[in-house]
């Protein structure tokens, strides 16, 4: 990372940076933000705000950690960290700025000193932020041949509004071993509104080809690209693809997340791949919440090669950024083994934030785990209900685990007799796809007995 310049407060010696070259986002947001705390002799708030952004590179934030260290704000001094955090900045790009001071600092240091700097550097040193997937993240694995489409279903074009305009919809599936597509979730939508629906459901009618690792088969996630391109124009001339092209450009994060991702998939906007991983990545450190989202899902799904980087770092900032997906799966890892109290305490303040969000494929998780989740604490039958409605009232209508999802809402409140119902189209749905629904008959058998069903509703489908 470069250096545009710097100015300094009044700090002895090491001095704390009050202007570097740092993403637009992060100068007039995040960093600024802990500076202010560190102006205003805050200094547990300025060291917070300070590791947040270190966590993810930045070395300027990693240059005040160290200062901040040496001047003991924020706790006693530690000559040790200091050296390992200017070390860090050093590394992560900032060597002109640490310059030739940090070896005479780094020769007075006694050995529990010099532990305590390696530590920092172990942890967030270039070669440590690389392992973990922060910097130069790799987002494939090359022991496993990723799922492909087999036999693609056209999506139904008869509405006027999809007919009439050139739209884009990016959608995350998950391939099984059996070539189906299940749980999609809607990444992109450009229009945001009309389109989504008819993707998801030509994707739901697709085949594909499951992805092959050693052992075989397995289930994997894919992410595919519907055009609709039946009008006049191309996507490139619309007027919103423009305007994101334009904010970009400027510097806006979350409109970089939004050309990144359809660059990648779009040759016609004219961005390399190369280019698009810049802007995703670039959105990403700059704090947007759906592009952390975007690398944690990637490096996730290709964790199998590279286990230290899976995502973890950057799916927490995403979550504490707004990232309802990133709440969801952290909400299911902390459930996933065995869960403590503080961890169901958790879990249950990120599930409650995520039920807030818009995304289809959020609520129908939270609504399966609100309702059937075998934790108890987890369990909250109100509030499944009153998601499954909203949930139901969406325009995807072409997904059986939504239907399992309303179907086990009402059950969790006593109502058998719509959860039947519910459950009996889910079925149906899931036979039209051609999937295996013997846990799904389960489950209506369940309901037309009068009996709730407690377990992992969507992984079980």
């Amino acid at each position: 990372m470069g250096r545009k310049g710097v100015a300094a407060s009044a700090v002895a010696g090491w001095v704390i940076i009050a202007g570097a070259c740092l993403p637009a986002a992060w100068a007039t947001s995040s960093f600024q933000s802990a500076l202010s705390e560190y102006r205003a002799g805050h200094y547990d708030a300025a060291h917070a705000g300070f590791l947040s952004l270190a966590e993810l590179g930045d070395c300027s934030s990693q240059f005040n950690l160290g200062a901040m260290a040496l001047h003991g704000q924020g706790g006693p001094k530690d000559p040790g960290s200091g050296a390992g955090w200017l070390e860090a900045a050093a590394g992560n790009g900032c060597g002109q700025l640490v310059g030739d001071r940090l070896r005479g600092l780094t020769a007075s240091l006694n050995a529990e000193e010099t532990r305590a700097a390696a530590a920092i550097m172990a942890r967030y040193g270039p070669e440590a932020l690389h392992a973990q997937g922060i910097v130069n993240p790799e987002f494939t694995c090359r022991d496993l041949r990723p799922a492909s489409v087999a036999a693609a279903t056209e999506p139904d074009t008869s509405d006027a509004a999809i007919a009439r305009y050139p739209a884009l919809v990016i959608t995350a599936l998950t391939i099984g071993t059996d070539g189906h597509a299940r749980d999609p979730e809607v990444l992109l939508a450009l229009p945001a509104q009309g389109f989504a629906a008819a993707a998801v459901e030509a994707w739901l009618n697709s085949q594909f080809a499951p992805a092959q690792g050693a052992g075989g088969p397995a289930a994997s996630r894919l992410e595919a690209k519907t055009l609709f391109a039946r009008g006049t124009g191309s996507l490139a001339n619309t007027e919103q693809v423009r305007s994101v092209r334009s904010a970009a450009e400027a510097g806006d994060p979350a409109a970089s997340y939004l050309l990144g991702l359809a660059g990648a998939y779009e040759p016609s906007l004219g961005i390399t791949t190369a280019r698009a991983e810049q802007l995703l990545l670039g959105a990403a450190r700059d704090g947007n919440a759906d592009a952390q989202y975007w690398v944690a899902s990637q490096l996730r799904a290709s964790a199998a090669c590279h286990p230290r980087a899976d995502g973890e770092v950057w799916l927490r900032h995403a979550a504490e950024g707004g990232s309802a997906a990133a709440q969801l799966l952290l909400a299911r890892d902390l459930l996933g083994g065995t869960a403590g109290a503080a961890q169901l305490e958790q879990a249950r303040a990120l599930l409650e934030q995520a039920a807030h969000a818009d995304s289809y494929y959020v609520r129908k998780h939270v609504v399966a785990l609100f309702a059937a989740s075998p934790v108890d604490a987890v369990r909250n039958a109100p509030a499944a209900l009153e998601l499954a409605r909203r949930l139901s009232a969406g325009e995807i209508k072409s997904d059986p685990q939504m239907f399992e999802s309303v179907a086990a809402a009402y059950a969790a409140n006593g109502d058998f007799r719509n959860a039947t119902a519910q459950q009996q189209i889910a079925v149906e749905k899931a036979s039209a796809l051609r999937w295996k629904t013997r846990a799904m008959q389960e489950r209506l058998d369940a309901y037309r007995h009068g009996k709730a069903w407690r377990g992992d509703l969507l992984a079980s489908s």
